[in-house]
């Protein structure tokens, strides 16, 4: 494949991915209804890693990536999220990646919530910055911000297992050069604990969808994993992601990090 149809798949695949930032999760792909308790604040930074060699064409027919067997796409990075406990159903967030490529701002208001389920309403901005000249005239999506909005629903079938989905929708404030003008990003995951309640096994799944001027753009991930939640003040969530089904992406598995920190 050449050289500038990889660089296209691979600035288009950066961008896909931007969902509403800065807020709290129990599992791995999808948010949940519970805010930061008040007052309280929670630091996360994670690692991220994927690679690919394969990519899926406009057709979803999958295709190699590079025109030899020993070549892959490595993409990984670093990110830090601070998330505040404003009031008792609502929390305000920033996340960052360690190139401050962008920050993702974010707020959640718990709509309803009972014992058993519940549901909350998300909304958030994605601000590029970077340490970069960038042409104005040239409205790239890595250069317009993007605000999004949407609903996390939670139902917990009893005291170990629960899932948790998440719906939203994010929407350029600017027409964008190749006419990007938003996306649909749906998650979900299902979880069970173990080992009285200290770890939590973990299935995701993921689906998106954008529009530009090359295409649809569709990417279904699932992501396995594990919450280990040894009590006190942080958790670790690890997960190895997966992409299965798609169009005019590339074909990814990665690996993922996080250590979430609670101080009150």
């Amino acid at each position: 494949m050449k050289q500038g149809v990889i660089i296209i798949f691979i600035v288009i695949s950066s961008h896909v991915y931007a969902q509403i930032g800065g807020l709290s999760a129990s599992k791995i792909s999808s948010l949940t209804v519970d805010v930061v308790d008040h007052n309280n604040i929670e630091f996360e930074p994670s690692f991220t890693f994927a690679k690919s060699y394969r990519y899926w064409d406009s057709s979803g027919n999958i295709n190699n990536l590079f025109s030899t067997s020993d070549s892959v796409n490595h993409v990984s990075g670093m990110n830090f999220r601070f998330t505040y406990g404003l009031f008792n159903k609502v929390e305000f967030g920033l996340s960052v990646s360690s190139t401050l490529d962008v920050a993702k701002v974010g707020v959640r208001y718990i709509l309803f919530q009972k014992e058993k389920f519940g549901i909350a309403a998300i909304a958030g901005f994605n601000i590029p910055m970077g340490n970069s000249v960038v042409d104005q005239s040239i409205r790239a999506t890595s250069s317009i911000m993007n605000a999004g909005f949407g609903f996390v629903g939670h139902y917990a079938f009893n005291d170990k297992l629960s899932i948790d989905i998440t719906t939203q929708y994010t929407h350029f404030l600017k027409k964008t050069v190749d006419n990007n003008v938003g996306g649909l990003y749906i998650n979900s995951d299902i979880g069970y604990y173990v080992f009285n309640n200290k770890l939590m096994l973990i299935t995701g799944l993921g689906f998106i969808n954008v529009a530009n001027n090359a295409g649809n753009h569709q990417v279904m991930t699932v992501y396995p994993g594990i919450s280990i939640e040894p009590g006190g003040d942080f958790l670790i969530v690890i997960t190895v992601p997966f992409d299965v089904m798609g169009k005019n992406e590339n074909k990814n598995v990665g690996f993922n990090f996080a250590l979430t920190l609670t101080f009150d």
